[in-house]
């Protein structure tokens, strides 16, 4: 669930990813539909959410509490120093608090009630649902059912789709991805598109990651310039800030997802980050890329890429508490598949694969990779311990 403890937008992409990901390995074909809510925190219904938090066991004071939060509030406008009159305000979340999203969330708790049977992702505002299938016709059949459970959802909830917004993927082979789906919400057909941002991360029809990695790459190329400009009047020590604040962090996010995309994809990014490091460290092209990434104490994108895996089965194997409950099964040990015992009992299960989407899973590349580690580094260690040890590991 989208409220659930330790739960940030890089974990629920790798448990949708995955899912769809094992899905293709099955031949099955998904269709994903990525809602649009509009202005979703401001149209919540305090009645409604007043008597949800009752259901749920917010009684007595505690309830008149959140009641005069609610409806005490009023607002104005101004302009040109002239005040509107006060109006009282009947419906939203106060935004930029505290309790804002957490009161949208459970206004929205109940949603999977709508349609039990359909793979509903929620995160915040971010509603989407993932219908897979072996049949075409039937796919699309189910989203269609699905869709029209959670419009009345949505209407007896006073919460508004944007259908403009709204659209579908499929994923599947390119005969499918091309065929003539017809996807309605409140009677009107919504866009079959190629791409989509979802939490920030752009996922493709082929889940090849290029319009991702593309975007990522129009993100820092403009520093380029910048970074010329600025390495010869602003001291070593900022330009590492600089980078770590400006290029860094788009790089790095979701790269648990992309990172498995071919080389022939990751190539061009990979290349810019090693430009940009040369211009920062005022180094050549003669100087030896690892140099690059050593004095900075980061890793080139593939490298990135491992470690993050790396620290996310860490986590399930020594920090379990700090995953969702989500992943408490994710990853299995060989000793808990057979009783037999091998030298490699404890080491992470390999499933079996049928294509290479089954191969790009984070369930199956972290496996392989956590199984390929020395034994000293999968031995109980913070977290923090651990990434330092990591990657010194994969700088070697």
């Amino acid at each position: 669930m989208a409220s659930e403890k330790n739960y940030s937008t890089t974990l629920a992409l790798i448990e949708v990813l995955d899912t769809i990901y094992r899905a293709l390995d099955n031949k099955e074909i998904i269709i994903g539909v990525y809602l649009d809510l509009q202005k979703a925190f401001d149209t919540v219904d305090h009645t409604i959410l007043l008597e949800k938090l009752y259901h749920y066991g917010i009684r007595g004071n505690v309830h008149q509490w959140f009641k005069n939060y609610l409806t005490s509030r009023k607002q104005f406008t101004y302009v040109n120093d002239t005040n509107s009159k006060e109006m009282g305000i009947s419906c939203g979340v106060p935004q930029g608090s505290v309790l804002g999203p957490l009161l949208f969330l459970i206004y929205v708790n109940d949603i999977c009630n709508a349609a039990p049977e359909a793979k509903i992702k929620l995160f915040a505002d971010d509603t989407n649902m993932f219908v897979h299938g072996s049949d075409l016709n039937d796919v699309t059949r189910n989203t269609n059912e699905y869709l029209r459970l959670l419009s009345n959802w949505f209407t007896a909830n006073k919460l508004s789709l944007s259908t403009d917004k709204t659209c579908f993927t499929i994923f599947g082979p390119k005969k499918i991805r091309e065929s003539k789906v017809q996807i309605k919400v409140h009677n009107c057909e919504i866009n079959n598109v190629k791409f989509c941002k979802y939490l920030g991360i752009l996922i493709d029809d082929e889940i090849s990651w290029t319009q991702h990695i593309e975007y990522v790459y129009d993100k820092i190329v403009k520093f380029t310039g910048i970074f010329y400009k600025l390495r010869d009047k602003v001291p070593s020590h900022c330009l590492r800030d600089i980078y770590f604040s400006f290029v860094y962090p788009h790089i790095l996010y979701g790269i648990e997802l992309y990172g498995c995309a071919n080389q022939s994809n990751l190539d061009k990014l990979v290349k810019l980050n090693n430009k940009l490091l040369r211009i920062l460290q005022t180094k050549n092209r003669r100087c030896r890329v690892t140099d690059l990434y050593a004095d900075y104490n980061t890793l080139a994108v593939p490298s990135l890429y491992s470690l993050q895996l790396l620290v996310f089965v860490h986590k399930f194997v020594h920090h379990r508490d700090l995953l969702p409950e989500v992943f408490e099964n994710y990853f299995v040990f060989n000793n808990s598949v057979h009783g037999y015992t091998t030298r490699l009992k404890d080491e992470l299960h390999l499933n079996s694969i049928k294509t290479g989407f089954g191969h790009r899973t984070v369930k199956f590349q972290g496996s392989l990779l956590w199984n390929n580690l020395p034994s000293a580094l999968k031995q109980p260690m913070s977290i923090n311990n651990f990434k330092t040890k990591v990657k010194c590991y994969l700088a070697q």
